[in-house]
């Protein structure tokens, strides 16, 4: 059913966090001077200017303002020289400015530039290969734009580049396995593209590398060995390639990574034990991959993680009660696997989980009471296992954060409780596909709720005064009672419910009337 899984966190959201943890670790490259020749051109850099003006301007944006007959264009906007030699551009800060068109081959003529800021535009064509020429270059950043073609070879010249980045354009080809060339390479942006091949090994060998971000192409190959060699890495991120292989060791056992996320790939083998004794590691991400084994114990107790997203592998064996003692942990998602057992009580005592998501599992035995005490959870999905025992009848009380209750698909029993009225941010209940029976109760104001579903159960509707009470529901959009022992006839009330609502199920019942 296509509502059956509402309010599940997809993997985009993965890399809407990696986003917003990154930006600690970017910086713009520094316009002071480099060093140079005792001579100057000038007139080399004004032309080169005015260039990048008739080939990128249009009438808006920060380019338009540049007068052609103007020596001073070491003052237009986006334009800085150096304090030492002060006729020569050292930085180009465009972001956002309009600019459109294609990069012209004349700015490589602007030979003392440190840096070159040029993202959120409209620039499309080639990356010119002209930016070889460009000694001093140590920041590049063409990202948010429409740019085609390669990664020009010629970048690997630009000995002191410290940090590329082209992402979220439409680049192809290969990355250039020449950019290992680049020593003093720190940030290598390249997600969101079109790149394909292999990540070259060289890449892993770079000494001052902190960041990979390789995200949303179709890279193939195993992920480099040599990748984890120095003592500076924080953040991998490969996440929606093709990539194969295991987790390389020296990757696992990196003391400075924080940040890997390699969901939706082809990678398998076993989950290496050391990610999950990791004094570094904040944000684990292996979902939708070929994973095999079970879940690693965890040995150290002290553990910065927050959050650990195993979703959708082939992973078998039971949860570890020593999950329960990553006191960080705010994500736990282990959902379409193979993992059987009980859940253990462990969990219970992460002081700071909110989304637990252990759906589509074997799972067996009574959900601990104490798991449905923990306040902060604002997710919890636990359908489709074989969870028995009944849900308890305070739940609306011990979870007053919930926002999205999935139990669907066990063998639950007893009644639905009454307190659930009382969750008001809750936006998802459903209970489906269990032994629940009893009147439904009603819901009365739950100003969020978009999905209700309570179908395939043995629920009587008593004297329908449920159904009134969702009349204030006003942001409901499905309502599933099908398959339960309904019986009477529909009253009156069926017809004040909430305009929102786009589909109402009331199928094998034994009820009469019809639905205004």
């Amino acid at each position: 059913m296509a509502s059956a899984n509402a309010g599940t966190p997809g993997f985009p959201v993965l890399a809407a966090i990696a986003l917003a943890c990154l930006p600690c670790f970017l910086s713009i490259a520094s316009s002071s001077a480099p060093s140079a020749p005792p001579h100057d051109t000038p007139d080399t850099d004004l032309q080169a200017l005015l260039c990048l003006k008739l080939r990128l301007s249009g009438t808006t944006g920060a380019m338009a303002s540049w007068r052609n007959d103007s020596a001073q264009y070491c003052s237009w906007p986006g334009v800085t020289c150096s304090k030492r030699h002060t006729s020569r551009v050292v930085s180009l800060a465009l972001d956002s400015a309009s600019l459109h068109g294609q990069i012209p081959p004349c700015i490589g003529n602007l030979t003392f530039l440190g840096s070159i800021h040029l993202p959120n535009n409209k620039l499309n064509g080639q990356i010119p290969p002209e930016l070889g020429n460009l000694n001093h270059l140590t920041y590049l950043n063409l990202s948010y734009n429409g740019l085609t073609g390669i990664i020009p070879n010629s970048l690997s010249s630009c000995s002191r580049l410290q940090i590329i980045d082209l992402a979220n354009n439409f680049l192809d080809g290969e990355i250039p396995s020449s950019l290992s060339e680049c020593s003093e390479l720190q940030e290598i942006h390249l997600f969101n593209n079109k790149l394909h091949g292999i990540i070259p090994n060289g890449l892993g060998t770079l000494s001052k590398l902190s960041v990979l971000f390789l995200a949303n192409n179709n890279l193939t190959g195993d992920i480099p060995s040599s990748l984890g060699s120095n003592s500076i890495l924080s953040t991998v991120i490969l996440t929606n390639n093709t990539l194969t292989g295991g987790i390389p060791p020296l990757l696992a056992n990196s003391s400075s990574l924080q940040f890997l996320d390699l969901t939706n790939n082809h990678l398998s083998g076993e989950i290496p034990s050391a990610l999950f004794n990791s004094s570094s590691i904040v944000v684990l991400a292996l979902g939708v991959n070929n994973f095999v084994g079970s879940i690693p114990p965890l040995v150290r107790i002290s553990s910065p993680l927050e959050i650990l997203i195993l979703s959708e592998n082939s992973l078998s064996g039971c949860i570890p009660s020593s999950l329960g003692n990553f006191s960080s942990l705010t994500w736990l998602l282990l959902a379409q696997n193979s993992i059987q057992g009980s859940i253990p009580s462990s969990l219970s005592i992460i002081p700071t989980l909110e989304q637990l998501d252990l759906s589509f599992n074997n799972l067996s035995g009574t959900v601990p009471d104490s798991l449905y005490n923990m306040s902060t959870l604002t997710y919890l999905h636990m359908g489709t296992n074989s969870l028995v025992g009944e849900i308890p009848s305070n739940i609306g009380h011990t979870l007053p954060n919930i926002q999205t209750l999935i139990l669907r698909g066990n063998k639950f029993s007893g009644q639905i409780p009454a307190s659930l009225a009382l969750a008001t941010n809750i936006q998802v209940i459903n209970l489906r596909d269990n032994a629940l029976h009893g009147i439904v109760p009603s819901f009365r104001n739950l100003p969020y709720l978009t999905e209700l579903d309570l179908g395939i159960n043995q629920l009587e509707a008593g004297d329908w005064s449920f159904l009134s009470s969702l009349r204030n529901c006003d942001q409901l959009v499905y309502l599933y009672l099908d398959r339960n022992i309904l019986e009477g006839t529909l009253p009156s009330s069926i017809g004040h419910l909430p305009r929102s609502l786009q589909v109402l199920l009331l199928t094998a019942n034994k009820i009469s009337g019809t639905i205004p």
